[in-house]
């Protein structure tokens, strides 16, 4: 036995294990105890007089009396009395230090009269609640009722329909009671005193101290099976999870309540009546909460959760401001991540310096009332986003619903040319519009809307308007324009936005319109649900967020979206939270005033993220964090510190070639130390990394590894490669997934490899076949496509060298297998689409048939593509059948060519008795074998300068295979 610190948990364990050896002690006297003889209970007092005293008794049980009723019992004739037995110990008002005393007197009773176990069992059964209908009427009672039960079915008393009662019964307890948790003193009253038996439970403080049922510390009862005790320590686990989430929840809810409180005893001198109010609730509940969920950690065994019950009040706030206005101040840290962005957000033209007053002296005047857009950033309250709303309109700052709520959404698209004249003609200044010099102007200021691309034309652009369009038709034409630019350029946001932000000191009216329309159709985006494409939404924060970094949206509009979309963190929510972090994300971190609100939205963001399964939002959750917070030590910093200059030197010849230095780096690499090995292994590893160079360079890095193959002691490097390569590609088969981007781009090396003669043909074969045919183990392959993908790169890379002559018809027969792979995926992406349960099908209920995902078509159109390079006119076919038919003619005809030339490869092995005669026959067999057409020949000679091939080399070539015979 382990040595425990304590000596009350030497003392518990030793108690608790005297109690399971009384236990088995019961069992095995019911088990071998025998029916007693009718003659034997015929010889016991059966007087009324002494009966009728002893079922007195048994209905005022206490511990005291059972010693003196079991003895009573081995002299009396209890044999007509068994069932009122049974109900008097069911209904007697117990406590729990009664209980042991009366499963001795149960055991005893049921030692003589077997028929007694059904009987208490079913009295006990009439207090227990088994239904979810049920109602608990008597608590006190349903504890000690349960406790007994546990101990007469570890006794033996009562058996597997015990068992059974037992796990409704907690069923029950733990599962109807999620909202209240009013049953934890009865799972309490459990776990200390039989916990380890029914759960393998061990409560606290002896699990702490080291006490385990699994090392043998305790003694369990075999009446409850190791999988019985699995279901009850799950029940009791998950009842205990549910609490701590209620827990969690009731506090942060008292602190935004205590938060809010604070705010207005130190804004305004003191809070409402209301207000501390629903904060002594909120704090009542939470203590409430919290001494269940202590103790009913305590009766489990596990350590209780530590919640901050002080929340973070506006000091701290105001003291994360201090620090980053500091730090701006001293230049520590950056409004904006470089240079070129603070000059585009920051050096906006001033229009009023460079035009005459006389051309916007009638815009400048405001004439749409100023919309009200939040201004103060301790306005936006950031207090409680960790709390899952149930439903979305729960939150009264998301807004009420509009009555056109209902209306089928219809995204607004900027006016097309053709509609110019229709949409300026009817705006009320037609003796402005109707110069066609004006026309011309307009048509082409607003045409070359989509082609700004930087600063100076975007500053030109809005000189333009205010010098030549400024008439209030075209500024409502522009105001349409911008905000229907489409979600596919979403390039063109931040020039639109610097064009507004020039704008906006001599045209207020029309910063006004296009950001109230902006703000109008993000709150549309939040209360419509599904009804819109998220490119759309995301185009609409985006637009919001570069207009923030040039001050046209003030911040705390910013991040009153923000903290609306992260109120319901789901669907669309998510995309839409993820761009407008990455857009203004850094700006709105980096200033003082909205830099505590942001960090907490961020914090929020990243606590939600634990609680979003698909993988996509997961990513973007990422990728905004880091656009917004960049980590202080990036890769690029760390790989500059660790790396020596050399090794980047050479990393510079190598990745960074292409066709105007491939000679020059040639001639660089050649010139380094081969023989260190330290250089030569950076070598090799960049020259065996095509995955670190763009796609077009990839043949002038096969042209530097022939030129090395060409010198004479740097041949051995081209065969390097080669295996690095071809190690690439099959590691990439034995572990899918991983890779396989650097196994395409392997592959694609490999093939310049080819066109340069760096490898020969049996290499490309070899490895087009190991794709198509090596295992494919993991049961998601159907999924997957890489295998396709990389057939084609390959393919496409050396297809100009496989189109005539024996390298047309080899690299037909890998084609007719390739199709067959092929069609296969394909086969196998249709069966198991249709296993595949389709979304969103239950909630369709106007019976329309949803059809499943189609084949990707990016590998069908590659795959053809790849075909057409290969083979124009060839024709490909159009399901599995037809490809297993052609894969069976290949077959058919490499057999027949086999037979046919059977008898020839005989006098290979047959010992003619003559060298001389042997050699007389093979010279004409070799010639007739090698000789072909003229095509053929000058096909072999263009491909690796073949010598005269013998009988041999044929075979080898074209692939036959012969059982037990060895040329």
């Amino acid at each position: 036995m382990t040595d425990w610190p304590r000596l009350a948990d030497q003392q518990w364990v030793q108690e608790t294990n005297r109690r399971v050896e009384a236990q088995e002690s019961h069992r095995s006297t019911l088990v071998s105890v025998e029916t007693t003889d009718e003659n034997a209970l015929h010889s016991l007092d059966s007087t009324l007089k002494k009966t009728t005293a002893f079922m007195k008794k048994l209905k005022t049980l206490s511990a005291a009396s059972i010693p003196s009723l079991i003895d009573e019992l081995s002299r009396l004739n209890l044999s007509k009395f068994v069932e009122e037995m049974a109900a008097g110990i069911a209904e007697t008002k117990l406590k729990p230090s009664d209980v042991i005393p009366i499963v001795d007197l149960c055991v005893a009773i049921a030692s003589r009269y077997p028929k007694f176990s059904e009987l208490i069992l079913a009295e006990i059964r009439k207090g227990l609640p088994l239904k979810r209908t049920d109602k608990i009427s008597n608590p006190a009672k349903l504890r000690i009722d349960v406790r007994l039960l546990c101990e007469l079915i570890l006794c033996g008393v009562v058996g597997k329909e015990g068992l059974q009662t037992l796990g409704a019964t907690l069923s029950y307890i733990c599962i109807t009671d999620k909202g209240e948790h009013s049953n934890v003193g009865l799972i309490c009253s459990l776990c200390r005193p039989v916990g380890w038996q029914i759960a393998g439970i061990v409560p606290s403080p002896e699990a702490s101290e080291g006490v385990s049922v699994e090392e043998g510390d305790l003694k369990v009862n075999e009446a409850i099976t190791p999988e019985h005790r699995k279901v009850v320590n799950d029940l009791f686990s998950n009842y205990h999870t549910g609490l701590i989430r209620h827990l969690e929840k009731a506090c942060a809810v008292m602190n935004v309540v205590q938060k809010k409180v604070k705010r207005h005893e130190r804004t305004r001198g003191d809070a409402t009546t209301e207000e501390k109010t629903e904060l002594e609730t909120a704090r009542a509940e939470y203590e409430r909460l919290k001494a269940l969920a202590a103790e009913l950690s305590s009766a489990l065994g596990v350590p209780m959760v530590e919640l901050k019950e002080e929340p973070s009040d506006n000091e701290e706030d105001e003291m994360a401001a201090m620090e980053m206005d500091k730090a701006l101040a001293e230049g520590q840290v950056s409004l904006w991540p470089d240079d070129e962005s603070r000059l585009f957000y920051e050096n906006v033209i001033d229009i009023r310096n460079i035009v005459p007053r006389s051309l916007y002296k009638e815009s400048e005047e405001r004439t749409i009332q100023e919309n009200e857009l939040k201004t103060s950033v301790d306005d936006i309250d950031v207090d409680g986003l960790e709390v899952e709303p149930a439903e979305r309109e729960g939150d009264a700052d998301l807004g009420e619903k509009e009555e056109s709520a209902d209306e089928p959404y219809r995204p607004k698209t900027p006016p097309s040319p053709a509609q110019f004249q229709e949409d300026t003609t009817g705006a009320g200044e037609a003796s402005l519009i109707t110069s066609e010099e004006m026309k011309q102007l307009a048509q082409k200021f607003f045409l070359n809307l989509d082609h700004l691309v930087n600063r100076d034309t975007t500053d030109q652009c809005a000189l333009d308007f205010v010098s030549n369009l400024n008439t209030k038709s075209y500024r409502k034409k522009l105001v349409k324009v911008l905000y229907g630019v489409p979600s596919s350029r979403l390039d063109l946001l931040p020039f639109y936005a610097r064009l507004v932000a020039s704008l906006s000191p001599v045209m207020p009216d029309l910063t006004t319109e296009l950001s109230t329309m902006l703000i109008k159709q993000f709150r549309e985006f939040v209360q419509r649900s599904g009804q819109e494409r998220v490119e759309e939404k995301i185009k609409c924060v985006m637009f919001i967020g570069e207009l923030v970094k040039f001050g046209v949206i003030p911040r705390a509009e910013a991040l009153s979206c923000l903290r609306q979309l992260v109120y319901d963190f789901r669907g669309h929510s998510v995309d839409m939270v993820c761009a407008m972090i990455e857009t203004a994300g850094f700006y709105l971190y980096r200033n003082s005033d909205s830099h505590p609100k942001m960090k907490i939205i961020l914090d929020v963001v990243q606590k939600k993220k634990e609680r979003i399964k698909d993988v996509r939002h997961v990513m973007l959750i990422d990728n905004a964090f880091f656009a917004c917070i960049p980590p202080a030590d990036s890769a690029a910093a760390r790989r500059a510190q660790a790396e020596p200059p050399l090794m980047i030197f050479i990393r510079h010849l190598i990745v960074d070639i292409n066709e105007h230095n491939v000679n020059t780096n040639i001639k660089c690499i050649r010139r380094l130390a081969w023989d260190d090995e330290t250089i030569a292994g950076w070598c090799l590893k960049y020259l065996t990394s095509p995955w670190l160079l763009p796609y077009s360079n990839l043949l002038h890095l096969a042209s530097a590894v022939a030129g090395l193959q060409g010198l004479t002691y740097y041949d051995w490097i081209s065969t390097y490669v080669i295996d690095a390569c071809q190690e690439m590609i099959r590691i990439s088969l034995e572990v899918p997934g991983l890779f396989n981007q650097r196994a395409i781009a392997s592959a694609c090396y490999l093939g310049e490899l080819y066109n340069y003669s760096v490898c020969d043909t049996p290499v490309i074969y070899k490895v087009l076949y190991q794709i198509i045919s090596f295992p494919e183990t993991d049961p998601l392959s159907w999924q997957e496509f890489y295998r396709v993908r990389m057939v084609c790169e390959l393919l496409n890379t050396v297809a100009d060298f496989f189109q005539t002559g024996r390298a047309r018809r080899k690299m037909d027969y890998f084609l007719t297998y390739f199709h067959r792979f092929y069609w296969m995926k394909r086969e196998q992406w249709k069966v198991n689409v249709a296993m595949v349960e389709v979304p969103g099908a239950e909630e369709s209920g106007d019976g329309a048939v949803i059809e499943p995902p189609r084949f990707p078509a990016d590998v069908e159109a590659e795959y053809r593509e790849c075909m057409r390079h290969m083979r124009k006119s060839a024709s490909l076919p159009k399901d599995l059948a037809e490809a297993e038919s052609a894969v069976e003619q290949v077959e058919q005809q490499l057999k027949e060519k086999v037979e046919r030339n059977r008898s020839f490869l005989t006098m290979l092995v047959d010992p003619f008795p003559s060298v001389a005669y042997r050699a007389l026959i093979l010279k004409p067999l070799n010639w007739a074998c090698a000789s072909g057409s003229a095509d053929e020949e000058e096909e072999e000679e263009d491909e690796r300068k073949a010598p005269d091939r013998t009988l041999h080399q044929i075979a080898e070539e074209d692939g036959w295979v012969f059982e037990g015979l060895r040329l």
